[in-house]
């Protein structure tokens, strides 16, 4: 490639001789006209015709005539509305064959609903059987032909939405050297996974403070949590919990650009932003799930965004307030292999867990400790890893999460424990285990069954996620 590019350079320098006496003397290519877009033309003759290329020459000269192939709309005549040409693109690319059973059906509309006229055209007529076989077969037709259609229009405006999230941007600051970088979604692809919440500044403070739990989950899945505010609230309106350290969460910026996007979704729902909504997408930038309100964590990292990477090793514990929740989490899981009933109960808060009285009122089984402690049903030598700690900012609540590694060694599981003391024993206060949640948690494998425990016993239930939620976002793309 090399030598083909200075044999066009020879080229060029031959014919600018030609052309002008004063290029040949030395002087600019400026100083003859022409000659400057003739060599920039000319230069591309030693690039290969590639597909890529073609491609990028195509797209480039489409971009100075004004024609924006990502970005631009295009009015569809069969949906009666607009779409980005993206996503048209992407729907033609991904289904061949459904526009045509659509015409397909379409033509069978018109040819029956007209072969009465058509018969006498032709000097013939139909029978009453026939009349009325026309009329049956059109009107078949015509609803095959509006199913058809209304599952192209959902596709393509899932499609839209998708590519108009990707010209979305967020911002992200490098924990270490507290510089502040934005990009758009779309920089992101083949990168990052995207998980977007959305609300205003009191619903950002709870579902964040969630979050935090998950800090480093997100990391093992490989996901950019993005907080987009309604009301021009900012990082330091949410309250972060200050030993949710490391880079887990972005911020969005061009914050009118995320309202218009969220209410136009939520008005055409007729759903209200009050109770916040979010959505995730894959590292293509296709939809994995959406949803109104905040999301389960520990059920959407299982199901959803698995993890693509895991370590066994333990987050770090920076204060003695973190160890000492590490050490009751520690308590736990020995009374749990060890099948040590007694130390359970006296673990275990007599909070009720809301979660636990989801699945019990669902019709799901409670089973009591003692029976989930007995041998042979016990995890009798059940392994942790990768312990992590979350401490609330007034030291009364905290979360722990780890990985458990069953005795047969098949498969990960995401366990999570949240813990509180009483303020009255000061520092020395035991704390003292609310609730307990497992989830499968393995490498590029989803899971549905999730099992919930508190002091009564646990229930074990499947949580599935809507494929068409109420932001009409989700889709069971891979990544």
């Amino acid at each position: 490639r090399q030598t083909d590019r200075q044999t066009a350079r020879k080229r060029n320098v031959a014919v600018m001789r030609l052309l002008c006496p004063s290029a040949a003397a030395g002087a600019h290519v400026s100083c003859c006209p022409g000659l400057h877009s003739f060599t920039a033309r000319a230069s591309n003759l030693a690039v290969p015709r590639t597909r890529a290329n073609v491609c990028g020459w195509r797209m480039e000269g489409e971009s100075r005539r004004g024609f924006d192939l990502i970005g631009g709309r295009d009015w569809d005549l069969l949906s009666l509305r607009q779409f980005r040409r993206e996503a048209r693109l992407r729907y033609a690319s991904l289904n061949q064959s459904e526009p045509l059973r659509i015409l397909l059906f379409a033509l069978l509309t018109v040819f029956s609903a007209s072969a009465s006229a058509l018969a006498e055209a032709l000097d013939s007529s139909l029978s009453d059987p026939e009349k009325a076989t026309s009329l049956v077969v059109s009107v078949a037709s015509f609803l095959l032909f509006l199913r058809e259609r209304g599952r192209r229009t959902a596709q393509l405006v899932r499609f839209d939405r998708e590519s108009m999230a990707s010209d979305l941007s967020a911002a992200f600051e490098d924990p270490l050297t507290g510089s502040r970088k934005s990009l758009k979604l779309r920089d992101l692809r083949e990168k990052l996974r995207v998980l977007v919440v959305y609300g205003d500044a009191e619903t950002l403070k709870a579902v964040l403070k969630e979050a935090a739990v998950y800090r480093r989950r997100l990391l093992q899945s490989q996901v950019a949590l993005v907080a987009a505010s309604s009301d021009g609230s900012s990082r330091k309106d949410w309250e972060v919990p200050k030993s949710a350290r490391g880079g887990w969460l972005w911020e969005a910026t061009e914050k009118q650009e995320w309202v218009t996007y969220f209410s136009d979704i939520l008005e055409a729902k007729k759903a209200s932003s009050g109770g916040g909504a979010w959505f995730a997408l894959n590292k293509k930038g296709r939809s994995r799930a959406s949803g109104l309100g905040a999301p389960r964590f520990d059920e959407l990292l299982g199901s959803r965004l698995p993890p693509t990477e895991l370590s066994e090793q333990d987050a770090p514990f920076f204060t003695e307030l973190d160890e000492s929740v590490a050490a009751a989490q520690g308590r736990f899981y020995d009374a749990l292999t060890n099948g040590k009933l007694e130390e359970m109960r006296a673990l275990f808060s007599e909070e009720l867990s809301e979660d636990v009285s989801e699945f019990v009122n669902l019709g799901g089984r409670l089973d009591p400790w003692d029976s989930q402690l007995r041998e042979g049903s016990r995890p009798q030598g059940m392994k942790i890893s990768s312990r992590d700690v979350t401490v609330a900012d007034d030291g009364l609540e905290a979360w722990t999460t780890c990985l458990e590694q069953p005795a047969g060694g098949f498969g990960t599981l995401l366990a999570t424990q949240r813990w509180k003391r009483k303020e009255s024993g000061g520092a020395d206060a035991q704390w003292t285990l609310v609730a307990h949640r497992t989830i499968p948690f393995s490498l590029n494998a989803g899971a549905m069954a999730i099992l919930r425990c508190d002091c009564r016993g646990c229930v074990a239930g499947l949580r599935t996620l809507d494929k068409q939620g109420p932001l009409d976002m989700p889709n069971p793309a891979s990544d």
